[in-house]
């Protein structure tokens, strides 16, 4: 079995589902990207090449030899990982028009981003040939699946395929990198020490975090430390807001991490924060869980209800409740006896989302 696996950009965890379906013998995998590499993150990692030699596609404008290929290989299969440039925009239309199977992996559609009326139309229109068409639709969580059946889907057309994380290492692994994660942020061991991560946009909800930690009282603000790590658009406001609050010694801003730093921060964190306005699925949830580290996560961030079952194996509150975030974070500053059960729950979480089970889902249900 031939499968083209189609998407815009190479991702870590993306590729943590690629190497499964690589080693699998009864599968010949094809990589497809129409960027090799994107300017927004800086990564050292080569990840378009890290599984296997992608294929590159043109991203600006559509290429048609991309696209004869795709149409003349009619026995290989097409898994396309959302509909972002001109040429897979291309393909889905000639799939539908030629009654073609193929499939599509969606997260969470944000349906509030600001679009003109034309934008609009056009979204719609491409909703209307999806739903029309031949396609299995793979959604990224329940929250996506929701939202394709909300939208007058066929249940039946519908497969929950979320993302997939690696979870050979745990906590362990890291704590070798403690030491020197606390002296550089000046954490001592009393300290309730937050991790948080992802894109410094609006939607990811950092302001918020933000907002909640200076509403704590003065004694908890003391020993409390908070990492941010990412890169975005928010970043110059979210530091006045740290400015402002007199904060500079609680909250730290720090540029896109290499993917084992940020596990190693993520693990010798008392706390992940995941305080999305909206979130397609993140994860920074899903690491969190690997290496035994507690999630406090909004109803708003697709992984968080996802994978957290309240005063469980973490939290959940509504993102525009600030005072129930300080509030979380307070009862666990107090009663940090609280983590290591909510962490050991975590990490059994975690291991009931194998990459395995990824690889299982796709052979089964591809078309």
């Amino acid at each position: 079995m031939i499968i083209n696996f189609i998407q815009d950009l190479a991702t870590p965890h993306n590729n943590i589902l690629l190497k499964e379906l690589n080693q699998d013998k009864e599968i010949n995998l094809n990589v497809w990207y129409c960027l090799e590499r994107h300017p927004q993150y800086n990564w050292n990692t080569d990840l378009a090449n890290e599984i296997k030699k992608a294929f590159i596609y043109k991203s600006k404008k559509i290429d048609w030899n991309f696209i004869s290929y795709c149409l003349k290989n009619k026995s290989e299969k097409y898994f396309i990982v959302g509909w972002m440039n001109p040429t897979t925009k291309l393909l889905i239309l000639l799939f539908w028009i030629l009654r073609r199977d193929f499939n599509m992996w969606f997260d969470y559609p944000y349906d509030k981003a600001k679009r003109s009326g034309i934008a609009s139309i056009l979204r719609n229109i491409y909703y209307f040939i999806l739903k029309t068409s031949k396609a299995k639709i793979f959604c990224v969580g329940k929250m996506t699946l929701k939202y394709f059946k909300n939208r007058g889907f066929s249940e039946e057309r519908l497969v929950n395929l979320p993302i997939f994380v690696d979870i050979s290492k745990t906590k362990k692994d890291y704590i070798s990198k403690k030491e020197s994660i606390y002296k550089k942020y000046g954490i001592k061991n009393a300290d309730l020490f937050l991790s948080a991560g992802s894109r410094l946009v609006y939607e990811k909800g950092y302001d918020l975090l933000i907002e909640a930690i200076n509403n704590l009282h003065k004694d908890i603000k003391a020993n409390l430390k908070c990492v941010i790590a990412g890169k975005g658009e928010e970043k110059y406001r979210l530091q006045s807001m740290i400015k402002k609050y007199k904060l500079e010694g609680n909250i730290f801003i720090e540029e896109w991490m290499e993917i084992a730093d940020f596990k190693a921060l993520i693990a010798n964190s008392n706390v992940f924060i995941h305080p999305a306005r909206f979130d397609a699925y993140g994860g920074g949830t899903l690491n969190s869980m690997v290496v035994g580290t507690p999630v406090i996560g909004t109803y708003q961030a697709g992984s968080a209800p996802d994978r957290i079952k309240d005063g469980i194996n973490g939290f959940l509150y509504d993102c525009n409740d600030l005072k129930k975030l300080s509030e979380l974070l307070e009862v666990l500053y107090f009663n940090k006896n609280k983590l290591e059960f909510l962490g050991k729950e975590s990490r059994k979480t975690a291991e009931k989302w194998k990459p395995q089970n990824g690889k299982k889902i796709i052979k089964e249900n591809l078309q």
